[in-house]
């Protein structure tokens, strides 16, 4: 009987120990990436940020049920899609950014972070072309932002995309610092007490409003 447990209990622990493998090897890949990520900056070349988004594309391709790597990879192709050379090639990017976010929603429905990468794609798309694509994208920016602080009232980024997009709407079409600063500030409050889910979750937008809090203030 002592025999048939201890072939069990070795059984079970040959089963489980390859899917704690790979949870640890899933870890050590998005820290990697994460790492390689919080490195950059607007003057990053395109290729460096081509490069890590194929990281996380590759990472999204073993890891089957993980809507983290797909969030990664649409969000670097948001910061792409702001680089692109050209309105074709901005489209291209965000289609990319669409696609990967399509596919943590099926992994992950009614997400905060989702949410607000969603937004995050729609302002892209008016960047490229502002006076036309405004009333498509304008209300699908409005709509996800709204649903990131429905389902997470803690979460700063919605307010970090809501006050940057204000900030550099002009004030004649309802923007401008003084309304932006509020939602700014709302933000940077957030982010005192914000805690991710752990270390691979969200946690960015911090550095990217301090220049236009430094100028609110």
């Amino acid at each position: 009987m002592k025999t048939i447990i201890i072939t069990l209990t070795a059984l079970l622990l040959g089963a489980s120990s390859p899917v704690w493998a790979q949870s640890e090897q899933y870890k050590q890949a998005m820290k990697d990436a994460l790492g390689t990520m919080k490195g950059y900056s607007e003057k990053t070349p395109p290729a460096d940020m081509l490069a890590t988004a194929n990281q996380f594309e590759r990472i999204a391709g073993v890891e089957q049920k993980e809507w983290l790597p797909r969030y990664y990879a649409g969000l670097m192709y948001v910061y792409l899609g702001f680089m692109g050379k050209d309105a074709t090639e901005k489209d291209k990017y965000l289609d990319q950014a669409d696609k990967y976010l399509k596919e943590a929603l099926a992994l992950a429905p009614k997400n905060d972070e989702l949410a607000v990468l969603k937004a995050y794609i729609a302002q892209s798309r008016m960047v490229v072309d502002p006076m036309n694509r405004w009333q498509t994208y304008g209300a699908t920016f409005q709509e996800a932002v709204a649903e990131a602080k429905a389902l997470n009232a803690d979460n700063p980024r919605p307010y970090v995309l809501e006050g940057q997009s204000l900030y550099y709407t002009p004030e004649q079409y309802g923007g401008g610092a003084k309304v932006a600063c509020p939602l700014l500030q709302k933000a940077a409050e957030k982010f005192t007490t914000f805690k991710p889910a752990s270390e691979l979750h969200p946690n960015w937008g911090k550095n990217e409003i301090s220049p236009m809090l430094a100028k609110c203030q």
